[in-house]
Parts: C-alpha cells; sequence; structure tokens
C-alpha cells in the first residue's frame, strides 16, 4: 500500500507513478483510453491551426468567462466591434473640428487697436511719434555727447501686463515712448514722459507676446507671439501691414536697419526665414537659413545690415552674410552654454552675449569673431531665464537683469561690478533697456508685471 492515499509505491509499476482508480473517469483525464483510440480519432484530437471569424469569436466568448471583467451580455461582444469603430470616427472627427477650429480663429482673428490720449494728432496734424519740445532733454541728437552715470533707485512704474511682461523696448533714438508685451496678449506703446500713461494698445495675438522689434525708421514695428504669427504693426494708427502665419513658434524677430521692409524670424524648428514685405510669392519669403540643430533662440542684425548673429539650443553663434544660406562663422565651444540674448555695443566693435552659465560674453564684431578673453561680466545669476541686457548710450556702462529681481550694471572696460539694485515684486527681471538719451535712465521688468524706472 501506498504511503498518500490513491498512488502506488510497488516496484512492479515501470513509471514513477499511476494514476489511481479513484481519480473520476472524465475523457479529459483518461490518457489510457486516449492513447488506445483509433488513428482517425487522434487526429480529431490534435489541436485546430486554422479557425473561421465565428470560432474565433465563439473562443473569445468563452475566454471571457463570467468573472468581474466578464462581458455583460452576450450582445456586447457582437457590437464591441462596431463601437470601437465608431469611438475611432468620433475621435478622428473631433481632432479635426479641433484643428480646423483653431484655423478658424486664427484666420478670424480681428486686430484691435485702441488710443487712450487726449488727441491723436496735435495742432499741425503730428502724431505721438514726432519728438515733443516741451521736453527739458534734447532727443534729436544722434548719439549722447553728455557722460551716463549709474542708476541708484527706482523712481517710478508703470502698470505693465498682467501676468508678466515678456518684451520692451525704448523707441529708437528719441527714447520718448516705450513699447511693451506680455503674457495677456496685449501690446502696449507708453508716453516716457508728460502723463506716465498708456497711449495705445494693439491686441490681435491669441498667445503670449514673444518679442518686439521697431523697424529702422520707427514708423512700424514687428511682433511674434506663441500662436505661430508674426505681425507688422503701423505705429501711430495700430493697423497691421502684413501678417504672417507661420508653421512654428517664432521665438525671434529682427528688422535689417538699412531697410525696414526686410525683416528675419527665428523660428522654434532651427529655421531662420528671410522676408520682404515687397515680394508677393511665398509671403515675401526670399531665403531660408537652415544650418543651426536646434530652436533658434535670438537674432541681431550687424548696424550696417550687411550681416546678422544668431544664437542657438545647439548652444553655437553663428554669424550670416545677408540672404546667403552659408554662415561665415560659427563661435562654438565644449564649455560653452547657450545664449538666450545678443545686444551691440555702442562703439559698434563688440557685441555681448546672455550665457546661461550666469555670465555675459563679449565678442569682436569685426573678423574674425572671437571672444574677447578679459570681458567677461559675472555676479548675477541667469540661468534658466531668457533674460536680456543693454548698453549706455556713451557705451560705458553694461547692465542687465536677474533671476532674484535685481539690476546689476557693470563697468565697460574694468568688467568690475559697479552697483546692484533691488527691485520690488521679488520675481526675476528678464526685461532691461537703457534710455537711448538720457544720462542714467533704465527700465526693467519681468514676471511681476509692472515696469520699473530706475534713475
Amino acid at each position: 500500500m501506498g504511503l498518500v492515499k490513491g498512488y502506488d509505491t510497488s516496484s512492479d509499476s515501470d513509471s514513477d507513478f499511476v494514476i489511481s482508480k479513484s481519480i473520476p473517469e472524465k475523457k479529459n483525464y483518461d490518457l489510457h483510453k486516449d492513447a488506445a483510440c483509433e488513428p482517425s480519432q487522434q487526429k480529431i484530437l490534435k489541436r485546430k491551426s486554422c479557425f473561421t471569424k465565428s470560432e474565433l469569436k465563439r473562443r473569445r466568448k468563452t475566454r471571457k468567462g463570467d468573472g468581474p471583467w466578464g462581458s455583460w451580455s452576450e450582445s456586447d461582444d457582437e457590437t464591441s466591434e462596431a463601437n470601437e469603430i465608431q469611438i475611432e470616427q468620433q475621435d478622428i472627427l473631433t481632432d479635426t473640428f479641433v484643428e480646423d477650429k483653431q484655423d478658424l480663429e486664427v484666420e478670424e482673428t480681428v486686430e484691435v487697436s485702441n488710443f487712450y490720449g487726449e488727441s491723436e494728432k496735435d495742432y499741425q496734424g503730428r502724431g505721438y511719434l514726432h519728438t515733443p519740445n516741451d521736453v527739458d532733454v534734447d532727443l534729436n541728437e544722434e548719439r549722447i555727447s553728455l557722460r551716463c552715470y549709474l542708476p541708484k533707485k527706482v523712481i517710478r512704474n508703470y502698470p505693465g501686463h498682467l501676468g508678466g511682461t515678456t518684451a520692451l523696448k525704448f523707441l529708437p533714438k528719441t527714447g520718448h515712448l516705450m513699447l511693451s508685451g506680455g503674457n495677456d496678449h496685449v501690446i502696449k506703446i507708453w508716453d516716457f514722459y508728460h502723463d506716465h500713461k498708456c497711449l495705445r494698445d494693439f491686441q490681435g495675438h491669441t498667445r503670449p507676446i514673444k518679442a518686439l522689434r521697431f523697424t529702422d525708421d520707427c514708423r512700424s514695428f514687428l511682433s511674434s507671439s506663441f500662436d505661430r504669427c508674426v505681425k507688422n504693426w503701423d505705429t501711430e494708427t495700430g493697423k497691421v501691414k502684413t501678417k504672417l502665419r507661420l508653421k512654428s513658434t517664432p521665438a525671434d524677430v529682427e528688422s535689417r536697419p538699412t531697410n525696414p521692409h526686410e525683416f528675419i524670424v527665428g523660428l522654434t524648428n532651427s529655421e531662420i526665414l528671410h522676408y520682404d514685405d515687397r515680394v508677393s510669392e511665398k509671403q515675401g519669403l526670399v531665403q531660408t537659413y537652415d544650418h543651426h540643430l536646434s530652436s533658434i533662440l535670438a537674432l541681431k542684425y550687424f548696424p550696417d545690415g550687411s550681416k546678422f548673429i544668431s544664437s542657438s539650443e545647439d548652444k553655437t553663434v553663428r554669424i550670416w552674410e545677408n540672404q546667403i544660406n552659408v554662415p561665415i562663422k560659427q563661435i562654438s565651444d565644449t564649455a560653452q552654454h547657450s545664449m538666450p540674448f545678443l545686444n551691440i555695443h555702442p562703439s559698434y566693435n563688440y557685441f555681448c552675449a546672455q550665457s546661461m552659465d550666469n555670465r555675459i560674453y563679449s565678442f569682436s564684431l569685426k573678423p574674425k569673431y572671437k571672444r574677447h578673453p578679459k570681458k567677461v561680466f559675472k555676479g548675477h545669476s541667469s540661468a534658466g531665464y531668457g533674460i536680456s541686457l543693454s548698453f549706455s548710450g556713451d557705451g560705458r556702462y553694461i547692465c542687465s537683469g536677474d533671476s532674484k529681481s535685481r539690476l546689476f550694471t557693470w563697468d565697460w572696460n574694468t568688467s568690475r561690478l559697479l552697483s546692484s539694485i533691488k527691485i520690488p515684486g521679488s520675481k526675476p527681471i528678464t526685461q532691461v533697456d537703457w534710455h537711448p538719451q538720457e544720462t542714467s535712465k533704465v527700465i526693467c521688468s519681468g514676471t511681476a508685471g509692472k515696469i520699473y524706472v530706475c534713475d
């Protein structure tokens, strides 16, 4: 007798164990009977390799079972495929509707401009672009002849933009107006003197403003936004002269100094597009520069308009001849970081780049375009933010914002940090611009939204 009931431990058996007869004789477990069946019946026991659609559907039903994850009813299996197809069709229709709706929003966007001043024209029929004569400062000088001084404190502020100011520029040459754009999708032009109020707003973008640039004659300005649109606005009337719908987000836009009809746009898909609004074909596209390997961060034209500089997230800075898709110089290094902002020194001998390693580097504006080893400005915190920089009118000082709500000023000749002003708001200061005719006035703003004037 075996040690375990149901098993035989006698040595006479050839196998290690034998199934006891106490197990119920079922067809699935009767191995001897299956082995003794006829060859014709053995073929039936083999697994069928091919099934029809109806058999497959029946097998799926048996596999689902009656558990908590089983089908609700037999009709569910028959209609599941139809329901899946219907759901897919609904998703496709929904996606198509959303895309069409977005396109319609872009097409149906109406540009609106509101004037908030007392009168658009003076008694001689001149708009606010005309340089005022009732100001103590002579704003018609080509270049400032007085020595500039360090700003010491915040003297006033403007309401700015709700949610943060993303672009801020003085009117070139005179500086009696300043242009700003923000996360509220609105562009505003402010009176720097007199009442210090907003004179006109420009509404037409559906996403936050990315960059603003005046043309050389200041009669119009360019705006780029996260809605993938670039628009050319009339500065006085608020009408849109040119509107471009691009395939990628325009990270920066720059107008050619010698020709207000030409401008370049840097996209996040690593391309730089060159436009001329006098050309009717391809919306005025005359050239594409595509040697960068990542999204464009900043663009800057040479003062004579013959070349331009570009920086990218591929951590390189390239210099291009106008309308030639081959860079004449690539500035790169293994230790170089990406540079989100570029600006040219008033002497036109250098250009500076804000770097993500908390430094400002200087480069020669003449061939071979090498980096100046001694003109490195540090002490501020700019990593992680696209912080701008600016120069005083005489070129003696360079100033920059900071991620800790401070305004830094350095001496250009010695690279020594001279002052640090704490700006209210305790948020990063990303936009800075020095007045082109005043000796010590600087405007700055950032994610706090308000625009501050330091003197």
